[in-house]
């Protein structure tokens, strides 16, 4: 375990930001916000009043109904940057998050969306690692996946509670930039051994999870109104095969029994 002294020397060694694409997330970010907070000297907060438009429709039914002025007034507002836009797709908003965080100096940009979380000590073990490993373009760590309430996480196939190890960091110094949504434009990567990342996505309501089906990123690659209907609402323990993209990678559920980040708790 690495102790706050040994944090504070890593983060004189390296400058790093986190960023969040924001859109109708007033249910996790200020609890995001705390729980990066103390390891990142940045929080790039991307803001559109428009959905993407990957459902050409979302537009002209959705806004964003986050209360920004929670954020602008919060106690983390020091470190908070907000970067207001209209963007047209989930790259074109990461990319306005890198392209200031390295014009404002800083080495690696994290990618921490709304709803992923990170016990402290593994928080530690990112900044620890990255500061002892800068060479590489992109990191990456495990997940794992909660569905409906933290009561259950999805195992896949094989039974697995790993479901994809996700990009976490890109490299400024080295001028990463996102291809295609969370996608980097490089296959020089490194998984963060021994992490593990909260993935609370479909933690929602009814309501929650039809917005966000009706804008998010991959709404376009499968049918959102017949997957809601049959493995949201009628979901029950014996349904199977429930991720709206690949099924077999969310095969079934089990309870939780983790240790959670304190923010979730």
């Amino acid at each position: 375990m690495v102790g706050k002294n040994n944090k504070i020397k890593l983060m004189d060694r390296i400058k790093i930001a986190t960023h969040q694409c924001v859109f109708n997330q007033d249910k996790w970010l200020l609890k995001n916000i705390e729980n990066c907070y103390p390891f990142v000297d940045k929080i790039y907060l991307s803001y559109s009043e428009q959905p993407w438009v990957y459902n050409p429709n979302a537009r002209n039914v959705y806004t964003n109904s986050t209360n920004i002025d929670n954020i602008i007034n919060s106690k983390y507002s020091d470190k908070i940057e907000i970067i207001y836009g209209n963007w047209l797709n989930e790259t074109e908003q990461r990319n306005s998050c890198a392209e200031k965080a390295k014009n404002d100096g800083f080495d690696y940009l994290m990618i921490q969306d709304t709803d992923e979380f990170y016990l402290e000590d593994d928080y530690r073990k990112i900044i620890t690692f990255i500061s002892e490993n800068q060479d590489y373009d992109i990191y990456r760590c495990n997940w794992i996946s909660f569905w409906k309430s933290i009561d259950y996480l999805v195992v896949n196939e094989n039974m697995s509670e790993f479901i994809g190890a996700p990009q976490i960091t890109i490299n400024l110094k080295n001028n990463v930039r996102f291809k295609d949504r969370r996608n980097p434009n490089s296959d020089n990567e490194i998984i963060i051994p021994d992490v593990i990342c909260f993935h609370l996505s479909f933690v929602l309501t009814d309501e929650e999870c039809l917005v966000k089906l009706k804008t998010w990123g991959h709404t376009h690659e499968f049918n959102v109104d017949d997957w809601y209907e049959k493995k949201w609402v009628n979901w029950s323990i014996e349904t199977k095969n429930m991720h709206p993209i690949y099924p077999p990678a969310w095969h079934t559920v089990i309870k939780n029994n983790k240790l959670l980040p304190k923010e979730l708790l």
